[in-house]
């Protein structure tokens, strides 16, 4: 299928060791409303153990397909390696472990029309309501989007797994910075740097995806220990470019910590209210990694 015409959308996947995760997200993807023609898949397999090849070859008689395998270098360079592949004319990126709605297109198309300098980011639902680190991990994604993005039209950041940005601009901007070598902070990075750039970032609450991340206690910790690790990235990075962006008010931490309270029953909310404890504390520990390690380099350079 690949001789087809040059299609609107190029969804590109980073995959890593999501073999299950994967199958479900181009299953969803080939069920979408939408024409095929309109849009091409890149899976980029970011060294997996498995074999991708065979979570993908089934779904080529009904997509068009391609896929790409790098060293592991992360998230963001695998994203940046399907949209230096990709044709269409703008990029639709989504994670490994989601699954869009059958009219997650064409809420996008509809949310883009034809601004070449408008980018939109969509809502992640929790699709495991049983597991309780994925509640807590939805609770901190809604806090944040209720946070910067209170004026949708001029959103502030959205999560690169439900994202669509065009797809000449964002290379021009130089793509996700793959000096966030793991998933945390680099959506928040391009998402500083296209509105920088004087582009638009719109966040839709008509486009979403659901979040199949299965979680226990430890990849919870884990999780949050890479995201305090991406904002101090972020924030050393920022420093250095002279717009000083720090820590977040205390209003914003006890709003964070507080939130499950006015969306849950008062049992679950005191539990995923210890879990935002925990993961601020994880968070943190993050932060202060990536800081000595800075300072370390620092000395050593």
């Amino acid at each position: 299928m690949n001789s087809s015409p040059q299609p609107r959308f190029s969804i590109v996947i980073p995959t890593y060791q999501r073999p299950e995760g994967l199958h479900n997200c181009l299953a969803a993807i080939a069920a979408m409303a939408s024409p095929k023609n309109e849009f091409e898949v890149i899976v980029v397999d970011d060294a997996n153990a498995g074999n991708t090849h065979a979570v993908t070859e089934p779904f080529k008689p009904d997509l068009n397909l391609t896929l790409i395998r790098q060293d592991n270098q992360g998230p963001a360079s695998a994203r940046n390696a399907g949209a230096r592949r990709a044709r269409g004319d703008y990029l639709l990126f989504i994670d490994d472990d989601c699954v869009p709605g059958p009219k997650w297109m064409e809420c996008i198309a509809a949310a883009l029309g034809d601004e070449p300098r408008l980018a939109v980011g969509g809502r992640c639902r929790n699709g495991l309501e049983t597991n309780i680190f994925a509640s807590a991990q939805q609770m901190l994604m809604d806090y944040l989007h209720q946070h910067y993005n209170n004026d949708p039209t001029h959103a502030r950041f959205c999560p690169s797994n439900s994202l669509a940005v065009p797809r000449q601009a964002f290379l021009d901007l130089g793509g996700f910075d793959t000096g966030f070598s793991f998933a945390g902070g680099e959506d928040r990075d391009f998402s500083a740097r296209w509105i920088e750039s004087n582009a638009q970032l719109v966040f839709s609450t008509d486009v979403h995806v659901l979040h199949m991340h299965h979680m226990g206690f430890l990849a919870f910790i884990k999780m949050n220990i890479h995201y305090g690790r991406g904002a101090r990235r972020f924030h050393l990075k920022t420093t250095a470019d002279g717009k000083r962006r720090g820590l977040e008010s205390a209003r914003f931490y006890v709003g964070l910590i507080t939130f499950p309270f006015a969306h849950q029953d008062p049992v679950r909310a005191t539990v995923l209210c210890g879990l935002q404890i925990l993961g601020q504390l994880a968070h943190a520990g993050g932060y202060l990694a990536e800081s000595f390690s800075a300072a370390t380099l620092r000395r050593s350079a």
